[in-house]
């Protein structure tokens, strides 16, 4: 079994219609009006992932939610050769021609999930994946768990406190 993670409010995790902000807004990967799910390959990618969205992991909402799932090893799964990632493949806004290769990928149909980079890590060092909520396998996704505490409570504890640890880096 492969797994997957995603962080979003504990009542949306087993919602696989893929008609959330990504549908509405568009993403990296997806132009508005493709429905699309968003996972990463490591809970650490989908932490980091969130962070974008959030100035501080502080204000994460309380019904936020890790979600654990798993895929089948059968699963059809294609990986974007870095050979193919566009120059501007990590900036933000998103380029249209990261959203054109993932509107291609949805509309073609032919595997369940694409591997793509994760911008939340410097240089594609980590992983997401695209899933086609229109594929047939997409039934195949099961929530296996879910967890509520999303960081050590150690975790970012200097924020706006104007002090540094003794074990901060640079220090």
């Amino acid at each position: 079994m492969r797994h997957l993670y995603r962080i979003g409010p504990e009542q949306f995790l087993e919602n696989y219609s893929g008609l959330g902000a990504s549908y509405r807004d568009g993403g990296r990967w997806n132009s508005s009006g493709h429905p699309v799910l968003y996972f990463a390959l490591s809970p650490a990618t989908a932490l980091l992932e969130m962070a974008n969205y959030l100035p501080s992991p502080r204000l994460v909402p309380p019904a936020y939610r890790l979600g654990v799932y798993e895929l089948a090893d059968t699963s059809s799964i294609a990986r974007l050769p870095e050979s193919e990632w566009p120059a501007d493949w990590a900036q933000y806004p998103y380029p249209l021609s990261t959203q054109l290769i993932g509107d291609r990928w949805l509309m073609a149909g032919h595997e369940l999930g694409l591997i793509l980079p994760s911008a939340a890590v410097p240089g594609g060092m980590e992983s997401i994946m695209l899933v086609n909520p229109q594929h047939s396998a997409s039934q195949s996704i099961r929530l296996i768990r879910q967890i509520s505490d999303l960081y050590n409570a150690r975790a970012f504890s200097g924020i706006g406190s104007g002090k540094r640890s003794a074990g901060a880096l640079g220090g």
